[in-house]
């Protein structure tokens, strides 16, 4: 049996996991620009009219992509802030735990990534898929600092953009380690955002009039 026919054969879901398996193997080894639906089907062993039938095109499968590997980074900061205690301050370092776990720091997804943010600005479903994503995430910060407001009774404490400030500390950590691991340690990354936290104390995110 070829492995097109296997892949025919299987379940809808599993038949679109694993064209999306493919996908991020093209994009890591290609680009976004050089992944193209023929390399895709050459590496998920399928026809074009298969990825079709699923898919209005190459934006679309790649959008896919995207949502199944910013899918599995939110269930782990989820499950992180799920298993910490409730205290607020507790939630906060237990996402930042998760966020340089061996998992997050994969050298494979920040190639991924990079090639889903090179393509956000060329491809409508990809900037949609973006959108969904870091709203989501910033969502998950925002809740966390607005609840560590609360208890720490910070007047006037705008959540939402201290989310902004911590979403982007978050990436330009991620994105260096990424480059150079040796720039510093997951701890080191850690103690940063955790002193980030601390210096809420001093007011920079309070509500402007």
């Amino acid at each position: 049996m070829s492995q097109e026919t296997r892949a025919s054969r299987l379940e809808p879901e599993l038949r679109k996991a694993h064209l999306v398996k493919a996908t991020l193997v093209c994009l890591k080894r290609h680009g976004f620009q050089g992944a193209s639906i023929r390399k895709i089907c050459a590496e998920a062993g399928v026809s074009v009219g298969l990825i079709n039938h699923h898919y209005a095109g190459k934006d679309e499968l790649v959008a896919e992509a995207y949502l199944t590997v910013t899918g599995r980074v939110m269930s782990l900061l989820r499950e992180a802030i799920d298993a910490a205690a409730p205290s607020p301050r507790a939630r906060l370092s237990a996402f930042f735990r998760a966020s340089f776990s061996g998992e997050v720091l994969d050298p494979q997804l920040l190639d991924a990534w990079l090639a889903f943010w090179g393509a956000v600005k060329t491809a409508e479903a990809i900037n949609q898929a973006h959108d969904h994503s870091y709203g989501e995430y910033r969502a998950i910060l925002a809740q966390a600092l607005t609840q560590l407001a609360e208890t720490q009774r910070w007047a006037d404490f705008d959540a939402d953009l201290a989310a902004i400030g911590l979403s982007a500390l978050l990436d330009g950590l991620w994105l260096e380690y990424g480059l150079n691991p040796a720039t510093f340690s997951p701890e080191q990354g850690i103690q940063i955002c955790e002193a980030w936290v601390d210096g809420l104390q001093a007011g920079g995110f309070r509500r402007r009039l």
